[in-house]
C-alpha cells in the first residue's frame, strides 16, 4: 500500500466514515464541518485530489462530492479502521439466546445467522458445525434404469449422501448389491484418501473402479465446509439498503438487485471464500472487486471459520454492500466465532 500523510490519512478516514453513514458523495466542506478537520476547505479540496489520483477515491459526477473506490475501503480496513466491541448489553443478550437452545447444532447454526443479520442490518451466511474428515460407514446402490443407478451414502458421523452414476453397461440390481456388498467391505470406516489409495493399490473392475472414485469424492467433498449450502438470514436487509432501493437511476437499482440476488441464491461467493479461508486464519474482509466474480463487485464479505481444525468446524459471516460498517462487522463475526468455537469445545470435548 502507498505511503499517506498523516493529513491524507485523517481525511480519508472521515470521507470513508462519512460516506457508510451517509450513502451520499461526501464534499469537502461536510467534511471539515462535520469531522472538525484542522484544515481549511482548499486544504481538503487539494487533499481529495492527491486521494483521487491514488485510486482511493473517486468523483461520480463533475459537481458531486467523493466516494470511496474497493481500494479506499481497503486502506480503510487495513490501516484506519477503528474496531467497534459489541456492548455487555449485546453480549448477555446473546448468551442468552444460546442458553435457550444448548445442544441443539441446527439452532445453534440458524441462531447465529440471525444474530448477525440482525446486528448488522445485512445478510448473513453460515455452514452447520462438522466433521472436517468425512469416513464412510457403508453405502447402498440401487437400480434406477438399466444404465444408471443411485449410490447413497451414510458417513460414520450420521451424514447422509446420494449421487447418481451413469453405467457403461447395464447392470440388474442384483449384480449391483453384489457390488455393494464386496465395496463395502474394502471401504467401511475409510476416508476419501484411504479410498483413493485403495483404488492405486488394487486391482478392481471398471465399474467398481467408478464406485469407488465417487465415493472419495464425496468423501473429500464432506471434509471441506465449502462443499456445503449455506444458511442465510436477513437477505431483504440488503435489499433496503440504499444502493438496492434508492441510489441512482431504477434500472441500475434493479441491475444491482439482479446481481447481489444470483450471488446469494447461487452461492456464487464459495469460490471466494475457498480462494481466502483455505490459507488464512481469523476474520477476512473480501471487498467488491477482490473477487473474480461480476455478479459479487457491489458487496463485501466479513467472514470466518470456526470450531477446531482437523476435528470439527465450519464457516460464518456476512455479505452487504461495499459500503458497510467494517468494524462492526469484523467484531460481530469476531465475537460470533469465539461462541461458537466454545459451543463446539463443550460439546466435542476439546480446548478451545
Amino acid at each position: 500500500m502507498i505511503p499517506m500523510s498523516q493529513r491524507k490519512q485523517d481525511i480519508l478516514r472521515a470521507l470513508v466514515e462519512e460516506y457508510i453513514h451517509s450513502a451520499t458523495p461526501v464534499a469537502s466542506e461536510t467534511l471539515v464541518r462535520k469531522y472538525r478537520l484542522n484544515y481549511s476547505s482548499a486544504t481538503v479540496r487539494h487533499e481529495l485530489a492527491g486521494l483521487e489520483e491514488a485510486s482511493l477515491i473517486y468523483q461520480p459526477h463533475t459537481s458531486a462530492g467523493r466516494v470511496p473506490t474497493d481500494l479506499g475501503y481497503r486502506y480503510f480496513v487495513e490501516h484506519l479502521m477503528q474496531e467497534s466491541a459489541l456492548s455487555l448489553n449485546e453480549q448477555r443478550l446473546i448468551r442468552h439466546q444460546f442458553y435457550q437452545v444448548q445442544d441443539q447444532l441446527d439452532q445453534w447454526v440458524r441462531l447465529t445467522a440471525s444474530v448477525m443479520a440482525r446486528l448488522l442490518h445485512n445478510a448473513a451466511v453460515m455452514t452447520s458445525p462438522r466433521s472436517n474428515v468425512g469416513f464412510l460407514k457403508h453405502f447402498e446402490l440401487l437400480s434406477v434404469t438399466d444404465i444408471s443407478a443411485h449410490l447413497v451414502l451414510v458417513l460414520r458421523d450420521g451424514t447422509v449422501k446420494q449421487q447418481r452414476l451413469l453405467l457403461d453397461t447395464p447392470i440388474e440390481q442384483t449384480e449391483l448389491s453384489a457390488l455393494a456388498r464386496r465395496l463395502n467391505q474394502l471401504f467401511q470406516g475409510r476416508s476419501a484418501r484411504e479410498v483413493a489409495a485403495s483404488l492405486t493399490s488394487m486391482d478392481f473392475t471398471p465399474v467398481e473402479r467408478l464406485i469407488g472414485t465417487t465415493i472419495a469424492s464425496i468423501l473429500e467433498q464432506h471434509g471441506d465446509p465449502l462443499g456445503d449450502i449455506f444458511y442465510r438470514e436477513g437477505v431483504v436487509n440488503i435489499l433496503e439498503q440504499p444502493e438496492y432501493s434508492r441510489m441512482g437511476p431504477e434500472e441500475e437499482r434493479n441491475e444491482r438487485v439482479r446481481k447481489v440476488m444470483e450471488v446469494l441464491e447461487q452461492n456464487r461467493f464459495l469460490p471466494v471464500l475457498a480462494s481466502h479461508l483455505r490459507t488464512s486464519d481469523g476474520v477476512q474482509v473480501i471487498i467488491g472487486g477482490e473477487n473474480e466474480w461480476d455478479e459479487m463487485r457491489d458487496v463485501s464479505l466479513v467472514v470466518a471459520r470456526y470450531g477446531q481444525e482437523g476435528k470439527v468446524g465450519g464457516l460464518l459471516g456476512v455479505i452487504g454492500p461495499t459500503r458497510m460498517q467494517y468494524g462492526r462487522a469484523i467484531a460481530v463475526v469476531r465475537y460470533m466465532t469465539q461462541v461458537m468455537n466454545e459451543l463446539l469445545a463443550e460439546m466435542y470435548g476439546f480446548e478451545e
